[in-house]
């Protein structure tokens, strides 16, 4: 492992998949460790067009192709036109210089769900793809519910570190109550009708997505729809009916793929037919619901020029953007992460019809439709005489200036009821030092989406003992490692270019992962969950061996 900087990196400001708790307490034993909400089990694939094209023109030609597809097929194969941020990764920072961490809470899980379902259509996961939190915040820990309805439940550990026994990994958690709220919804599907949704299974999931979440509306709530392309479909346009209204049903079964894709113009109208109905309904939430592969490219492409040209301009009962993600080729990942993040709303990945179904499912539906906690965001105080140097796992796109931290910003997080969040720092303690003692204090800050209220909770890290990893709760020690593995995984990637990476260093650490993982097999390894992150813990280390130099021993 590289040692940690002495020197402190700046934090930088600026950063899935899915969904809501559904077990704790004794339930824990029958699906332990599993992901947090309805994730479904089955990653199916997205069905693949093959590419068009032929082999010809004689025994020359034949050849030259030939040489091409050896090529071809010693490199990995990738989707093409993918995109993904590779936002600077955080560094080991010294309490003498800041001893402060300040981060918007996270409860995407995306990027997750994406490497899942590279990996099972053959393809090796994109390190840019991957954000540490975002793993890490998929599983199930089986998190206590906090004392009332108005709190976070905030927990802290702290374990010897599993790939550096001189180094330490505390663990914060924030779980938010699982509560009700008996206030009606405001849904505006904005539906992507665009080409590039012709591709694979990308129609029928967003239409099966529509039309689950229809389903799962109560009477007293009501939907609108919105067909966009290369503008807006006029004709499939539904303005806020009741869910079991034919027009609205029809729409949604006409949902097919046209032209070119103006998300903007989608948005636009989208947000125009929720601002009516938050006038005409000022006591119901507000959903704006996006469903696409992201691929913009007709008006404008960017996200904050996206949200820009359809301003939400009522704070006090805001409209919250959720972003679906659909396919795998033609793909953009940060389109729809950042609308989500900088338009109050949260972003999720659907790979087939089954987990269109189970996500907006009226159970799960009902938990991700009641918002606990608007603009979310935790600040990490270090006591610099006990803690030398620290680093956050993840949240490279999440973590934000700590002046930003008493300030109420739109980027700060939405988080439904009963969703927890989970961060892990990497710490260096100085010798000697006595963990009876707090570690520090980490404040969390929120509104309250019920009255618009700024709330506010502080309690102290405390460390207790020095307990071994192998030693640490089940739950603990599976996070760590996921977390972990995404970090280690996502440096693959050389943010300068020309710059090393040390691809042994980084297959080493995950090859060491594995082994801790196969230590909670006996514990976890019934559950789904646990199966498939095993699964594509190899696949990281497997692709991580064949960047790293050749160690000089036989095989």
């Amino acid at each position: 492992m590289a040692e940690p900087a002495e020197e402190a990196m700046a934090e930088e400001p600026a950063a899935e998949e899915d969904m809501a708790d559904d077990m704790a307490g004794d339930a824990m034993d029958d699906a332990i460790g599993d992901y947090d909400d309805m994730a479904d089990d089955d990653m199916a694939a997205d069905t693949m067009e093959p590419a068009e094209g032929s082999i010809g023109g004689g025994p020359e030609a034949a050849s030259e192709a030939e040489t091409a597809e050896e090529e071809e097929a010693a490199q990995p194969r990738r989707p093409s036109d993918t995109t993904f941020e590779d936002y600077e990764r955080t560094a080991f920072v010294s309490t003498d210089i800041d001893a402060v961490s300040t981060f918007s809470l996270d409860t995407d899980r995306t990027s997750y769900f994406l490497a899942l379902t590279w990996v099972s259509n053959g393809y090796p996961v994109e390190p840019d793809s991957v954000r540490a939190e975002e793993w890490i915040n998929v599983f199930d820990y089986g998190y206590a519910d906090p004392d009332g309805d108005d709190r976070f439940a905030i927990i802290s550990d702290l374990v010897r570190h599993p790939l550096d026994d001189e180094w330490h990994l505390a663990r914060i958690a924030m779980q938010a109550p699982d509560v009700r709220d008996d206030r009606p919804l405001n849904v505006t599907l904005v539906l992507d009708a665009s080409g590039s949704m012709s591709w694979g299974n990308r129609v029928a999931i967003a239409r099966e997505a529509a039309e689950t979440i229809r389903q799962s509306l109560s009477a007293r709530d009501r939907i609108a729809v919105v067909h966009f392309t290369t503008d807006v479909l006029d004709r499939y346009t539904v303005k806020h009916s009741a869910p079991d209204n034919e027009d609205v049903v029809w729409s949604i079964e006409r949902l097919a793929a046209h032209d070119s894709t103006n998300v903007q113009a989608g948005l636009n109208l989208g947000v125009q037919l929720a601002d009516e109905a938050r006038r005409e309904r000022p006591d119901a939430y507000n959903y704006i619901i996006l469903m696409s592969d992201g691929v913009a490219n007709v008006d404008a492409t960017d996200p904050f020029a996206i949200l820009e040209g359809a301003p939400d301009t009522d704070s006090r009962n805001p409209l919250r953007l959720i972003t679906i993600g659909v396919g795998i080729d033609n793909y953009n990942d940060v389109l729809l992460e950042q609308l989500a993040q900088h338009g109050n709303g949260w972003y999720r990945y659907l790979d087939d019809t089954a987990q269109a179904r189970e996500t907006f499912s009226r159970e799960n539906w009902l938990a991700l439709s009641t918002p606990f906690a608007d603009q979310a965001r935790a600040q990490v105080i270090w006591d610099p005489a006990v803690v030398k140097e620290w680093r956050i796992v993840g949240y490279e796109n999440r973590v934000t200036p700590d002046h930003t931290f008493q300030q109420n910003r739109r980027e700060f997080a939405e988080l439904p009821a009963g969703t927890a969040t989970t961060v892990f720092y990497e710490l260096v303690l100085h010798e000697g030092v006595s963990l009876s003692a707090a570690l520090g204090r980490v404040d969390v800050r929120w509104v309250d989406p019920a009255t618009g209220a700024s709330v506010g909770q502080a309690v102290g890290v405390t460390g207790r003992t020095d307990l071994a990893f192998d030693d640490a709760d089940r739950f603990l020690r599976l996070g760590a490692i996921v977390g972990l593995a995404a970090d280690r995984y996502s440096s693959l990637s050389p943010q300068v270019e020309n710059a090393e990476v040390d691809y042994a260093g980084i297959h080493a650490d995950l090859s060491a992962l594995q082994g801790r993982l196969r230590g909670l097999e006996g514990s976890l390894g019934s559950s789904q969950a646990y199966q498939d992150f095993s699964s594509l813990l190899d696949e990281l280390t497997a692709a991580a061996a064949e960047l790293a130099p050749p160690s000089g021993y036989s095989q």
